[in-house]
């Protein structure tokens, strides 16, 4: 991918944003990627940046003006380049994703959790998402499956050996009554400023606060960092606690983890959580039929990632692509 005209062309576009946000002038777009002849627009781009960071479509001026790392906003436009290059394959061999496959998979998502129209909206808020944000998403999960079973549907398949394997290896996580002991960093919500301006400059420092950790920071050291962008920062080490009597939240994410990984960005009301298991004790391992389904479908989502990944260097290096900020 050739990356030429970076900064002054987002520097004109954002300038134009804020004109047309303050004054009332229009806003106006551009190109900043051509994939095999087809353009990708700032405004794309723009609403891509809010679907991976969680926060309004406008509010994600905030983030291109401020990161000033240019190789996170150039990793942020190959991620929309490749959602590009998937569908155009899907649609070359015939096997392009329907809005109604959209809609059953986000009803299924619903039924799953038991959740009323207004209850799905209230999740959906929380992590920062509009509805229509939510189908793109949704989508876009859909399509990388879609890609991978039309390609490489051999390197995904799971056998029984090998899921019986998986459990041997990820044991502590399925053990019932486990007590665990957490390392946890909390960038709180001010009061009633989740949605505000200050409230996505948190959501921002939390994917930026992940990433740092897993480039080898330490908890402290991350909170340190982030101190001044959010007030309140702090790492807090827990006792032995029983898994199960931890907030469904964070015991979703404790129970996927295995000692010494770290969560992603976890989204409360109150603020975010990126948490690290420090160890686990006790408990009675859960019997291997009770758990067979749900690792069955972990150790193909793991294989699956392998391969969409090989199908992108595949994708790649067929494709003319221009990167034009």
């Amino acid at each position: 991918m050739r990356a030429r005209k970076f900064f002054p062309a987002l520097a004109l576009f954002l300038l134009l944003v804020a004109a047309g946000s303050t004054a009332g002038a229009r806003i106006v777009d551009g190109v900043v990627a051509v994939v095999n002849d087809e353009p990708i627009t700032f405004s794309e781009f723009r609403e891509a940046v809010a679907e991976n960071l969680g926060i309004p479509e406008g509010d994600a001026d905030i983030y291109l003006r401020e990161e000033k790392d240019k190789s996170t906003i150039l990793s942020g436009l190959e991620r929309l380049v490749e959602t590009v290059l998937v569908r155009q394959e899907l649609k070359n061999i015939g096997d392009s994703v329907s809005e109604k496959e959209v809609d059953q998979a986000v009803e299924s998502v619903k039924n799953a959790g038991n959740l009323t129209d207004d209850q799905f909206r209230m999740l959906l808020e929380q992590e920062g998402l509009t509805p229509s944000a939510y189908r793109r998403r949704i989508r876009w999960q859909l399509e990388r499956g879609a890609i991978v079973r039309a390609k490489k549907i051999k390197e995904v398949t799971v056998t029984e050996e090998e899921v019986g394997a998986y459990f041997q290896e990820n044991k502590e996580r399925f053990l019932v009554g486990a007590e665990v002991r957490l390392e946890v960093l909390v960038l709180p919500f001010p009061a009633g400023e989740a949605g505000t301006d200050n409230g996505v400059r948190i959501r921002i420092a939390a994917q930026r606060a992940s990433d740092s950790l897993r480039s080898g920071m330490t908890f402290e050291e991350v909170a340190g960092l982030f101190s001044s962008v959010v007030p309140g920062a702090e790492v807090i080490s827990s006792d032995f606690v029983n898994e199960e009597d931890l907030v469904p939240e964070i015991g979703k994410e404790v129970h996927r983890l295995k000692t010494g990984e770290t969560s992603p960005p976890i989204f409360v009301e109150n603020g975010v959580h990126l948490i690290r298991v420090l160890d686990r004790r006790g408990g009675k391992l859960q019997d291997f039929s009770a758990v067979k389904g749900l690792l069955r479908e972990e150790l193909t989502d793991r294989r699956s990632e392998k391969a969409f990944a090989d199908v992108l260097v595949e994708l790649k290096k067929a494709a003319t692509i221009d990167i034009q900020l």
